[in-house]
């Protein structure tokens, strides 16, 4: 699958269907094995998600005593291994295999301590901006430019509108010196994670700006960071259909072993709380625009959770949905909001 197309995958999601809403409702376990089944062995996967990590480790292994190089591992023990499929909520994927790409950079960063926001829209404010990298447009093409600035485990973000809707982790560059991120993708992958090394239309054009959280030392060692396990779900949407690899030490699994007891109180690193708009009664209709002469882009079902991520006025919210924008009425009479 060329990459161009794999923004697709995150922002072609129809808003009208069953989005971020809670385990029980947007996913069932025989349309996430169907899903697994479909793509491990897809030529998208292995030729562009396992060339990328191939490349990672054969480029970056001198570096594998560090904290940035770790913290990249761990993403992808959790792309291999982790068994999530695409959805927001609170600590959901410790309850469920549950993911979005805020969240899982929090997640990553939160197994090494740290205390990431699992809010797209706020990452302007994450750690500190990297110097030099932007975006640039050549015989119609996009490309990222600066790239020698960037450092493994820095946040990459996208912006379509007016606030960052998609962060991924940098892993470096691939054997065609391309810059790479890991993160999570709506459809397409087994475990709902993939990489990105294709910049000239979409991922190119939105690009907004680098943010790092690994402190100076954490390029040369630690940091005085511990890490702990991976954190398997209490429970699965996606059950295992392999044998999950035991843990051996920092960032690594030894290649076998037994699938581990699920942790009875996964954690969410940040216990950080998100707001949600549900609706009171029914569906209610999603709009392009805070303003109800704009185009109706879909509607929000009872019992599903539209992220908040502002109150435009005093007559409509602006949301997220599927990882896009849209704007939901405030009246009382058809929503609330509740925090999780």
């Amino acid at each position: 699958m060329k990459k161009q197309l794999l923004s697709l995958a995150i922002i072609g999601s129809l808003l009208g269907t069953a989005g971020i809403a809670n385990a029980s409702t947007t996913w069932t376990t025989a349309s996430a094995v169907k899903k697994y089944n479909q793509y491990i062995n897809a030529d998208s996967y292995v030729k562009d998600e396992l060339y990328n990590v191939a490349d990672f480790h054969s480029k970056y292994g001198s570096e594998s005593n560090t904290l940035a190089y770790q913290v990249v591992e761990r993403a992808i023990w959790y792309m291999e291994n982790g068994y999530m499929v695409y959805g927001s909520g609170s600590d959901a994927y410790g309850k469920y295999g549950y993911e979005d790409c805020s969240g899982f950079a929090r997640f990553v960063f939160g197994d090494f301590g740290f205390n990431v926001t699992g809010t797209s829209a706020n990452y302007n404010t994450v750690g500190t901006k990297v110097a030099g990298v932007s975006k640039q447009k050549v015989n119609g093409k996009w490309k990222l430019t600066g790239i020698e600035n960037l450092k493994l485990g820095d946040i990459l973000t996208w912006q379509e509108t007016d606030h960052i809707m998609h962060v991924a982790i940098y892993m470096g560059t691939n054997r065609n010196g391309q810059p790479v991120v890991i993160g999570t993708r709506s459809d397409g992958n087994p475990t709902a994670l993939g990489t990105v090394d294709g910049w000239e239309y979409w991922w190119g054009e939105n690009f907004k700006e680098a943010r790092r959280v690994i402190p100076a030392a954490g390029f040369t060692g630690m940091a005085g960071k511990t890490i702990k396990a991976p954190t398997i779900p209490q429970s699965y949407v996606l059950p295992p259909q392999k044998q999950i690899p035991a843990w051996n030490g920092p960032g690594h699994s030894n290649g076998g072993g037994t699938t581990p007891t699920p942790d009875p109180t996964p954690s969410n690193p940040s216990n950080e709380k998100t707001t949600y708009v549900v609706t009171v009664k029914g569906w209610v209709s999603l709009k392009s625009a805070a303003s109800s002469s704009s185009s109706t882009v879909g509607r929000l079902e009872l019992g599903q959770k539209a992220e908040l991520i502002k109150k435009a006025n005093s007559y409509w919210y602006q949301v997220k949905v599927n990882g896009k924008t849209a704007y939901i009425t405030t009246s009382s009479t058809y929503t609330k909001t509740v925090t999780q």
